[in-house]
């Protein structure tokens, strides 16, 4: 793609995305939970733009994609758009508020995946295995529903802390019922965790056919199997010792955290570090 329509394409997507952030903030501040029409139309203009363009350049190098941290984020970002797009038309998912936050992450991530140094090394890979196409799906919608999921457990541990300390501010009137939001929360996190462990299996199988040994050792695998680890005690504590608010959330947002060192930490140590 000529650089000029590259930096053509990226200004709309960011600007789409920073407009329906705009939108969706001024609905909320009005009081009105659910999603901005305007805002979604935008954002949605935004996506699929991102989608084509990235498509037509990974159709142009027959599949092969230079997998470092600035295509990560466009890959990441196009994930937790459409997980966006698709929650905020479920009517039953309180999902519309946290576009407050995470809108700005998209455009901000979009942007800066086109400000960023160039990296050390190369990491190219082929797209053309279809279990690694698989892994690569399911991993990118497990970070997209995570994501959305880490911004309403911050939102469900603030409005749980200030219900228990009796401490309301004007954000608490912004927030949708404390049971409604935890529904959505647990709803975002099983399905995140179900296509985690969809991820882990589709990459032990392609590891197998590749190198012979089901997980090969690396810190992304580790971080990996630690957000499992994290969110499967979660789920063992809400069980049985009825976890939930502000330590839920904090097992969410732990677990969350491991995933963005498996994505990104790893990525930013050995293109810009090592």
């Amino acid at each position: 793609m000529n650089i000029w329509m590259d930096h053509l394409v990226i200004g709309w997507v960011t600007i789409a995305y920073g407009i329906g952030a705009f939108l969706v903030t001024a609905k909320q501040l009005r009081g009105q939970g659910e999603a901005s029409l305007w805002g979604w139309w935008l954002v949605a203009a935004g996506f699929l733009t991102h989608l084509i363009a990235l498509s037509a350049v990974v159709v142009i190098h027959k599949g092969q994609v230079d997998f470092n941290l600035s295509t990560s984020l466009e890959f990441i970002s196009l994930a937790v758009a459409l997980l966006y797009l698709v929650s905020c038309r479920v009517a039953s998912l309180e999902v519309p508020r946290a576009g407050i936050v995470v809108l700005p992450m998209l455009a901000l991530s979009v942007l800066v995946s086109r400000i960023l140094p160039e990296p050390h090394g190369m990491a190219m890979l082929t797209l053309s295995s279809p279990i690694f196409i698989a892994h690569l799906v399911l991993s990118l919608l497990a970070y997209g529903l995570l994501t959305i999921a880490a911004i309403l457990a911050l939102m469900d541990a603030f409005q749980d802390h200030a219900l228990k300390s009796k401490h309301f501010g004007r954000v608490f009137e912004f927030l949708p019922p404390l049971f409604r939001l935890e529904t959505t929360l647990y709803q975002m996190v099983w399905a995140g965790f179900g296509l985690l462990t969809l991820s882990i299996v589709s990459g032990g199988v392609y590891s197998w056919q590749q190198h012979g040994t089901l997980f090969a050792f690396s810190h992304k695998v580790v971080f990996t199997w630690a957000t499992w680890g994290t969110l499967a005690t979660l789920f063992v504590g809400r069980y049985y010792w009825g976890w939930r608010g502000v330590k839920g959330a904090r097992f969410i947002v732990l677990g969350y955290l491991f995933l963005v060192l498996a994505f990104l930490g790893v990525k930013i140590v050995k293109e810009y570090i090592l």
